[in-house]
């Protein structure tokens, strides 16, 4: 059980929307770090996400990290683990370390999603990595894997 303590080493962050420098995961998947490790003591990050009309976020899982999603604007279908579900504005999806997870944007707008990655020691050095990939078109998956955890299916 967790001590209760009113000490924190954790910072007041107050961002906009899209101030938040956005990574290029996939083809109309953009992610940014709202809240960053440096902000919770490597905690958690919280990451804002933008996946466009038939865009999606492809299938993979992370071996060091939970993740929660919160659906805030638009229609996803979602593979989480073996269950297909379709998700949209509400709706959250938590995926502990390991579950398989993916979603497309089955819409016609823009989707706007917030996550919680937890810890978040490699989060935005997992995104920062995955968006220089995908800008030289040079992909190391067994890079990815290796140094960040996040397993590509």
């Amino acid at each position: 059980m967790t001590a209760k303590t009113t000490e924190t080493r954790k910072n007041t962050v107050i961002r906009h929307w899209d101030g938040s420098k956005k990574f290029w995961m996939s083809p109309t998947e953009f992610t940014g770090v709202v809240v960053g490790k440096e902000d919770t003591a490597s905690e958690y990050v919280i990451s804002d996400g933008l996946i466009g009309p038939g865009g999606f976020i492809p299938d993979h899982f992370h071996k060091w990290e939970d993740q929660t999603f919160h659906i805030l604007q638009g229609q996803l279908e979602a593979k989480i683990g073996d269950e297909f579900v379709t998700v949209g504005p509400g709706d959250t999806i938590h995926c502990p370390r390991g579950v398989s997870h993916y979603m497309k944007n089955t819409g016609g707008a823009e989707a706007r999603i917030l996550s919680y990655i937890i810890p978040g020691d490699w989060a935005e050095d997992f995104m920062a990595e995955t968006s220089r990939q995908n800008h030289s078109g040079q992909r190391d998956l067994a890079l990815i894997e290796e140094q960040f955890g996040v397993v590509y299916l």
